[in-house]
């Protein structure tokens, strides 16, 4: 039974997600952050009225903001409501030197840090699965040649309820081996499997499966679930 691409494809799905997602992200942090065109100063907030065209794309109110530039008077609306907002309140905001009516507050300008996080925490996740996965690969064929061949007995198929996709857990196949040399008896899990092999196992009355070990470092190993294919 062939190794299925679905963890793969989810690792690189997360890497690219994670990549797009933080050069956007720092993009517009850049661009947010600079603040060599923005001039600071004090608003008054002069209305605060709910939003009709409100979304949760959208703000749930329109606070609109009185503030004097060069002697001139402008009324804006501000792009952010807190609960502590209140008509009257005195808050400081910046405008664009070169548009005054845009409006921001530097306080409301860090949630958008979320944006570069959040891509950094799917593209680590991302690279880190990718690692585990060819680190996982280059020990097998590791193993396969310098490692020693035994056949363990096949004692159970679990779900792997730790890991899912699409809330749909893959399986786990579960072989024991009893060495001759110390008569210790030793348990090993398969990797994921995302088609049960119980049934398969049982209609070609399947009690052991090869594994490949490094009997010097016996955590080591590796079920060769590929044989099932040839069933």
């Amino acid at each position: 039974m062939k190794e299925n691409k679905l963890e793969n494809l989810i690792w690189i799905v997360f890497t690219c997600i994670g990549t797009i997602s933080l050069i956007i992200g720092l993009v517009i942090v850049s661009n947010v952050f600079n603040y060599k065109n923005k001039v600071e100063t004090t608003g008054i907030i002069t209305e605060i009225s709910r939003n009709r065209n409100y979304t949760k794309y959208r703000n749930k109110y329109k606070v609109f903001v009185s503030y004097t530039v060069e002697g001139k008077e402008y009324e804006s609306i501000l792009k952010i409501h807190y609960p502590n907002f209140y008509e009257g309140k005195e808050i400081e905001i910046y405008y664009d030197k070169n548009d005054p009516t845009k409006l921001g507050m530097k306080s409301s300008d860090l949630i958008l840090i979320i944006f570069p996080l959040f891509g950094l925490v799917f593209f680590i996740i991302g690279v880190i699965g990718i690692f585990v996965k060819n680190k996982n690969k280059k020990l097998e064929k590791k193993l396969k040649e310098n490692g020693k061949l035994i056949y363990a007995d096949y004692v159970k198929t679990v779900l792997n309820e730790a890991f899912s996709v699409n809330k749909k857990h893959p399986y786990n196949i579960i072989c024991e081996w009893n060495n001759p040399e110390d008569n210790e008896k030793y348990t090993f899990k398969s990797k994921n499997m995302w088609i049960n092999p119980e049934k398969l196992i049982e209609e070609k009355n399947i009690k052991t499966l090869p594994v490949y070990i490094n009997l010097e470092n016996k955590n080591q190993y590796f079920i060769d679930i590929d044989i099932l294919a040839k069933y």
